[in-house]
């Protein structure tokens, strides 16, 4: 379904598109122009427009949360196939505590992220700051929680201990390094809106920023449940 503009555009040497409606002939640079019929598709609601960027990210979050499935499958199918108790080699049920800690750290952080997202739809770069920075400190702080889980877990079990100790510091080693993948993203839009990059125009960066946070908190969700829960029932 197109949209009908009023009026033909005509290209400009310089890349540029001119108004015939406008007598003073008032030049739009060619990307402010595709964005006008973007926003214009979005009010009138006849197709979903999204950025080429949101469907790539999309694209990357199906293949990871796919690798995730994986690795978790295997786990169960470990557990299934070792006789006695999971964590088999006397290896204590995992601790809660800290872990619980993290996934109250790392919930909240979508939190802030959700809020920027939705203040640069706005316009509002103060606020989208704002969120971004305590959407760093606290997924900062997760990887600090983690390190210290590992420092005390290294005394137990070590990813050579057995299939447990594999599979465990593989799932979770691997989420650490998609919760740091995150952080280089949200400091790269921080960068990007301190230049005036990010505009309330151009802000695809923080779109697709957001969508892939969002991922690591749910995953890590199901990680929780999987790894630190079951092991109780």
């Amino acid at each position: 379904m197109s949209v009908s503009w009023p009026g033909a555009w005509s290209d400009t040497a310089d890349g540029t598109r001119r108004d015939p409606d406008r007598g003073h002939g008032v030049s739009v640079r060619a990307d402010a122009f595709r964005q006008a019929r973007i926003e214009a598709v979005r009010a009138t609601g006849e197709l979903p427009a999204r950025p080429t960027a949101w469907w790539g990210m999309l694209l990357v979050i199906a293949t990871e949360a796919t690798l995730f499935a994986l690795l978790l499958a295997s786990t169960f199918y470990l557990q299934a196939r070792t006789a006695g108790p999971w964590p088999p080699d006397g290896i204590e049920d995992p601790k809660l505590l800290l872990p619980g800690v993290m996934t109250v750290v790392l919930f909240v952080s979508s939190i802030p992220m959700f809020y920027a997202d939705r203040k640069i739809r706005r316009g509002d770069i103060t606020r989208l700051r704002i969120g971004l920075v305590v959407t760093f400190v606290l997924g900062s702080a997760f990887l600090c929680l983690q390190a210290v889980e590992y420092r005390e877990d290294l005394k137990a079990f070590r990813p050579s201990t057995d299939a447990y100790g594999s599979s465990f510091y593989t799932v979770t080693g691997l989420h650490g390094l998609h919760v740091l993948a995150g952080l280089i993203l949200i400091a790269w839009t921080l960068f990007r809106a301190r230049r005036g990059i990010v505009t309330r125009r151009h802000h695809v960066g923080v779109e697709v920023t957001a969508l892939y946070w969002h991922f690591v908190h749910v995953a890590w969700l199901v990680i929780f449940t999987c790894l630190y829960l079951v092991p109780h029932l």
